[in-house]
């Protein structure tokens, strides 16, 4: 059987010393590389993951104009300048400065509840409506006055920003009160007393508009413009039959009873947030 065994299969020799059958094939040796020469070539697959994943992260990157307003209970200061409307026959309180304080708590996401109170040292003319040629100044003298705000803020993107500010409307109401009102010695006579105006107390609403920039997190600056509607009651002698006489005589409007007068207010805020 052994020599049938030969006979069939030819031997060949992989080691040199070991004889193996024919139909098994001599492996091709393993080519080894330098580890020098492979050193560029693995620096380039680390380079590329590299980049792969930096593009990944870009690509997953939310680019929003959006950022997320964590406070919402501010105290704030302001001052501004009120375009004040003195009247048709404009015997009410002039322009002037304004100032005061101000806190907004927010309530929701887009809603923030405002109590504020401001002071102006205004002044006002003394009108005579007496006179043959129309009313007439006779007199200037003060008429300070102190206001009373409740009112709502809606911040149009919520409790964020965009792009950095905070846009918003506002609207509430409240109250003027007459405060170092000066009087006048033309109509010091107690009988004159029906053409003299007070300020008293007149309800106000009013409507508005503004943004606000954030500094840093806790400090807010606000530009705004609001419009106050504010009452304004004639003097009861403005509205006698011989003043109205005198004033279809001259062409000159004749006073309501009471209106209410736009007053348009520019301001800037400053804010802290807690």
């Amino acid at each position: 059987m052994c020599g049938n065994y030969r006979s069939a299969h030819k031997l060949v020799s992989i080691n040199p010393r070991v004889a193996t059958p024919a139909f098994i094939t001599r492996a091709a040796p393993l080519a080894l590389v330098p580890l020098g020469s492979a050193r560029p070539g693995l620096l380039a697959l680390l380079v590329s993951l590299c980049a792969a994943s930096a593009a990944l992260g870009q690509e997953g990157r939310i680019d929003s104009p959006y950022r997320w307003r964590e406070k919402g209970f501010r105290i704030g200061l302001f001052g501004g300048y009120q375009r004040a409307d003195r009247g048709s026959l404009e015997f009410g309180q002039g322009p002037s400065a304004v100032g005061g304080a101000r806190l907004r708590v927010r309530i929701s996401s887009p809603l923030s509840l405002e109590l504020g109170a401001g002071y102006a040292p205004a002044e006002r003319w003394v009108i005579d409506p007496r006179v043959a040629t129309g009313p007439m100044v006779v007199d200037t003298v003060t008429a300070g006055w102190l206001r009373t705000d409740l009112g709502v803020q809606l911040s149009l993107p919520g409790a964020r920003t965009w792009h950095g500010i905070q846009p918003y409307a506002l609207f509430g109401a409240g109250f003027v009160f007459g405060i170092h009102e000066g009087a006048s010695e033309v109509f010091a006579d107690p009988a004159l007393e029906p053409f003299r105006y007070d300020i008293s107390t007149a309800p106000q609403i009013h409507v508005g508009a503004g943004f606000e920039v954030f500094p840093s997190e806790k400090i807010g600056i606000g530009f705004e413009v609001r419009d106050y509607l504010i009452r304004l009651s004639a003097p009861d002698g403005f509205l006698g039959s011989e003043v109205l006489q005198i004033l279809e005589e001259v062409g000159a409007p004749a006073p309501a009873a009471s209106a209410w007068q736009h007053n348009l207010e520019f301001g800037i805020v400053l804010w802290y947030y807690f």
